[in-house]
């Protein structure tokens, strides 16, 4: 009886061995599907059951969250996808927001030195100083007339700047309509070169400060495409399924792994 079972022992114990002898033989990766519009093409079918494998794929992106992220930050929406280039949204941004201010800032200081070239060089007949001006109007009319009677002279005007005319001008025509007066101021030649050129560097600057706007739109449309693109990329990465399935083709059960591609 002992005999017996020893021999059943043994001979169930080498069952075993060959089975997982001829298991060891087999191809793990055996089939491979492709998936078309035409129907499944199947290199070798022989699957028994079949368990999809879900894997782990990037969430897609938003297009619109991309584009409020680039026109709030220019390169932020690229950046969102990974895609590089968007630095050089953001490059350009410092560059032009650098720009822009030491524009404005040398056209300030500008505009600062021709107004003193006016403040030092504009005598006044009886009372009147420069705390009333208009930083603007009035000053600019300085740089444009030799004295205070000129095209915009009136009570108003004349109550606010008082009666002044530039230092170099013959006093005997401070008092005579500009029109009629044949003379330049050097001077005023002077303020008057100072501040187009203060004009001129501020209208520069406006120039960069479209170009600042403008970077904003294009690398939030841009980042919307770019987005778009991404995500039909990684569509196509989803179309790309493993399968496990068991063959007992070979007479054994087998592990097989089946890769199919969707186009």
């Amino acid at each position: 009886m002992k005999s017996n079972l020893t021999f059943f022992i043994f001979f169930s114990l080498l069952s075993v061995i060959c089975l997982i002898s001829n298991e060891s033989h087999a191809d793990p990766l055996t089939n491979f599907y492709l998936d078309s519009a035409l129907g499944t093409r199947t290199l070798e079918n022989q699957p028994i059951t079949s368990t999809t494998v879900n894997n782990n794929f990037a969430p897609r992106k938003s297009p619109n969250e991309a584009f409020l992220y680039s026109l709030a930050i220019p390169g932020m929406g690229q950046l969102y996808t990974g895609a590089k280039h968007g630095y050089i949204y953001t490059a350009a941004e410092v560059g032009l927001l650098v720009t822009y201010f030491v524009l404005r800032n040398s056209a300030m200081n500008t505009r600062d030195e021709y107004r003193e070239v006016v403040r030092q060089n504009i005598i006044f007949e009886g009372p009147g100083n420069f705390e009333a001006w208009d930083p603007i109007e009035d000053f600019e009319h300085a740089t444009q007339y030799e004295n205070w009677n000129h095209v915009y002279d009136s009570e108003q005007t004349r109550t606010r700047t008082g009666k002044w005319y530039w230092k170099d001008l013959d006093p005997s025509l401070k008092n005579e309509r500009d029109s009629t007066i044949e003379f330049d101021s050097k001077y005023r030649l002077d303020a008057f070169d100072l501040r187009q050129k203060a004009n001129d560097t501020f209208q520069s600057a406006r120039t960069i400060l479209g170009l600042v706007i403008l970077n904003h739109v294009f690398s939030a449309v841009e980042a919307r495409i770019t987005t778009k693109r991404w995500n039909a990329k990684q569509q196509q990465s989803r179309s790309f399924e493993i399968d496990l399935q068991t063959d007992m083709s070979k007479g054994a059960l087998t592990a097989v792994l089946v890769l199919k591609k969707k186009f």
